[in-house]
């Protein structure tokens, strides 16, 4: 497998996934190498083997001159990604595989080199493209990577069929090779909520612009008027938390919002147990893991029609990204009706929790099955 990201270390729903995915993996008899560029440390995992660059100096392999083409030359960053490609391409005393499982852009150049010199098949997972998280404006050269990956796989697996349709539409993909698989989270005794003299209205994710958190702001301003005791909470933290400290004052509602920045495993916990509503209002969410936390947590959830959570989940809002008076209409509603509420967090629970993690990797290896068994396979 290899991962850009893995707990402790992540900012987002890959390194939860690629997590989860080992956890089962391993506990069906699977063994699984990861391949990473840090040396962690990690979250430790039975079965899983974590190696690094640094594990061995030998001289990687070159690549044939066609693989450079979407080299990020000329910046540190650039020169970390082509080394790291390189080392994952030589596959230094990696012994015996069967698969090779690319977690987005980051070694798909690395990971395809290696599948074809062990002739294995190989997976690529994309949680999200260069197009969703530079809003239309992506970076050729991460762009080519990603493309590459997609045409070159034996099967992609997509996190929502919303993501699947723009592989389809922007990378030439076929249709054949893509597999959906949604994400999932584990069941959690139900905490009992916490108690505030505020009713807390909460945005948990990263402060990008792709997560659309100008909208909860905008929303907030509608709604804060008639719900004093409304405190409107934004945890996490991104590029966009200076401008948005800006725009809750611009707005003139700083003393209903609480930006908390970073919060930990067990913060989270902590805010799902005493949140009233969760909103995600992304322009582009593939996914959107926060929110299937929140509803298994049995918090009402409003998110955009973008959200993969939203193809999945009957027992939510979906709006659409731009609408602010949507929004607050919403989180209005969810305030003043406290059955509406309880009856939307049940729901959400039931929805969110449906299928969990052995199921997703129960379809992962179904994947895997398929192209070692069929024309596709390279065994």
């Amino acid at each position: 497998m290899v991962g850009w990201e893995f707990p402790p270390h992540h900012s987002g729903g890959l390194g939860v996934h690629s997590y989860e995915l080992c956890r089962e993996l391993t506990r069906m008899g699977h063994r699984v190498t990861f391949l990473t560029p840090f040396p962690g440390p990690f979250t430790p995992v039975n079965g899983v083997e974590f190696r690094h660059p640094g594990d061995h100096q030998d001289e990687a392999p070159e690549f044939p001159e066609a693989y450079w083409t979407g080299q990020l030359e000329g910046s540190p960053f650039g020169e970390a990604i082509d080394g790291y490609n390189a080392w994952i391409a030589s596959g230094s005393g990696i012994g015996r595989i069967d698969i090779v499982h690319v977690h987005d852009w980051f070694g798909t150049v690395g990971g395809t080199e290696l599948a074809r010199r062990l002739r294995v098949p190989v997976v690529m997972t994309v949680h999200s493209t260069e197009y969703d998280r530079s809003l239309g404006h992506p970076w050729e050269r991460i762009l080519w990577r990603e493309r590459f990956g997609v045409q070159n796989a034996d099967a992609v697996i997509a996190v929502s069929h919303h993501l699947a349709r723009q592989l389809e539409e922007r990378y030439a993909a076929r249709p054949e090779r893509i597999r959906v698989i949604y994400n999932a989270v584990r069941p959690s005794p139900r905490l009992t909520p916490v108690t505030s003299a505020r009713r807390t209205v909460l945005y948990l994710g990263r402060l990008a612009a792709m997560k659309g958190v100008d909208t909860f702001l905008r929303a907030a301003a509608r709604v804060a008027p008639a719900f004093p005791d409304a405190l409107f909470v934004v945890a996490g933290e991104g590029p966009e938390y200076p401008r948005l400290v800006d725009l809750a004052v611009h707005l003139g509602i700083a003393d209903s919002v609480l930006f908390l920045g970073h919060v930990t495993e067990d913060e989270r916990v902590v805010l799902l147990a005493s949140a009233s509503v969760f909103v995600l209002p992304s322009i582009v969410e593939p996914f959107g893991i926060a929110a299937l936390e929140a509803m298994a947590a049995g918090v009402p959830v409003i998110l955009s029609k973008t959200s993969g959570v939203a193809e999945m989940a009957k027992s939510v809002f979906a709006v659409d990204f731009w609408d602010t008076e949507e929004f607050a209409s919403r989180i209005a509603e969810l305030l003043i009706y406290p059955v509406l509420q309880s009856t939307m967090g049940e729901g959400g629970r039931a929805d969110a929790l449906r299928e969990g993690w052995p199921e997703r990797a129960l379809q992962t290896v179904g994947v895997y099955a398929e192209l070692l068994r069929g024309p596709g396979g390279r065994t």
